[in-house]
């Protein structure tokens, strides 16, 4: 196949060097996951999705077929049916031509008789003359014989603008090809129609993929929404202990923030007030959308079994500055998880333990909360301790891996 150079336009060859191009990206990602890849593959494919339509609307569209090869071999047909309507009756010829006789007004049809005429029709010969017509049509009545009318003012004038103007200005110039090239540019825009759009729905997928797939990774995950924790722990399973490279030392309020938008609860402990004092009486899920979660502080009043219950089904989230009552948290939420434990229990969002205080967690407690976060969905969030500190505490995980 000899390939023409027309079937694409420059836009068509563009999108298709960016579908190329969003191939070699997801090959990268394959090797190498990063968000990166994944974005901008997508983004070449819904370029090239773009490209592929325009190309067949504005190029491919105004391509025609080659017809000069039949528009000759038509002439020839037409001559040679001349030559035998001559060489049949080459007695009838007209003698004299005038300048308004058509193509079809070389014999004298006045002098045939009825057979000689339908012979002559049969022949694709019987026609009155185009001048003919239009002088009948003159010389009729009931037309309009205004001034403007005679002179042809108003049609003269509309001929032009319709005729003329605004064709050299609408009509695009036409691609011309053989009915082969034709037919061959006509099914690879088809096909270029085709894989783009597959490929724009793979490039939403493979973006969606990398976005749940980080959405469970300290550091890595891009904005937060509130989607079912199954479908997160799916991919990427939430680490029983998560230590916040951030460490928000001025502020938890960034973290807590992020944990609402994910549609999960907490229990926030520290032993600093004035951090309390700074978070809101509750967040918003998403932006403008209705939808919050309430920050309740945790009164003496409350009791720590029906802030866990409350934690645990989702229904609100706590905020505690008694450092005293913090270790109380620990061994109620432990004595309650063994209990869950047994029953082989988990929560269907995840919820979080965050503690925020100067003092580290007891090292026992913290080993044990962690087995019981793992086997029932709860998570422990860290915001002071170093990463070096977490790293010399592999041991307790039991091999479970610490977000990098």
């Amino acid at each position: 196949m000899n390939w023409n150079p027309e079937y694409f336009s420059l836009i068509g060859y563009l999108g298709v060097l960016l579908t190329g191009g969003a191939l070699l990206l997801w090959i990268c990602y394959i090797v190498k996951p990063l968000r990166i890849a994944s974005l901008l593959a997508l983004g070449c494919v819904a370029v090239a999705f773009v490209c592929a339509r325009t190309n067949s609307k504005t190029h491919v569209n105004r391509i025609q077929p080659d017809r000069s090869e039949e528009l000759a071999k038509r002439a020839v047909q037409e001559e040679a049916r001349k030559q035998a309507l001559l060489d049949n009756r080459g007695d009838e010829v007209a003698q004299i031509r005038f300048a308004e006789d058509g193509a079809e007004d070389f014999l004298d049809r006045a002098g045939m008789d009825d057979a000689d005429l339908k012979y002559f029709e049969s022949q694709g010969g019987l026609g009155e003359p185009e001048w003919k017509k239009e002088k009948k049509t003159r010389s009729g009545g009931g037309g309009d014989e205004s001034l403007e009318s005679e002179i042809g003012g108003e049609g003269v004038i509309g001929g032009l603008q319709s005729d003329e103007f605004d064709t050299d200005e609408a009509e695009e110039p036409i691609i011309i090809m053989s009915e082969a090239d034709l037919v061959m540019a006509n099914r690879l825009d088809l096909l270029n129609l085709k894989l783009t759009l597959i490929f724009l729905v793979v490039g939403v997928g493979v973006f969606l993929f990398d976005y749940l797939r980080r959405a469970n990774i300290d550091g890595r995950a891009s904005r937060p929404l509130p989607l079912p924790s199954s479908l997160l722990n799916a991919l990427t399973p939430m680490a029983p202990l998560v230590i916040s490279k951030k460490r928000c030392r001025k502020s938890a309020r960034g973290e807590l923030a992020r944990l609402v938008k994910r549609g999960d609860s907490f229990i926030y402990l520290t032993d600093d007030p004035a951090r309390t004092a700074k978070l809101p009486k509750s967040m918003r899920r998403l932006p403008f959308v209705g939808g919050k979660e309430e920050l309740i502080t945790a009164s003496a009043e409350i009791d720590e079994g029906f802030i866990f219950e409350t934690v645990w089904y989702g229904r609100s989230s706590f905020v505690s500055a008694d450092p005293e009552r913090a270790l109380t948290f620990l061994t109620v939420f432990q004595a309650m998880l063994e209990q869950r434990k047994l029953s082989r229990a988990r929560v269907s969002q995840t919820a979080h333990l965050v503690w925020d205080l100067q003092s580290p967690m007891p090292r026992q407690t913290r080993a044990d909360l962690l087995k019981l976060a793992a086997a029932t969905g709860f998570s422990i969030l860290i915001l002071r301790e170093k990463v070096s500190k977490a790293a010399s505490h592999q041991s307790e995980l039991k091999g479970e891996p610490i977000p990098s």
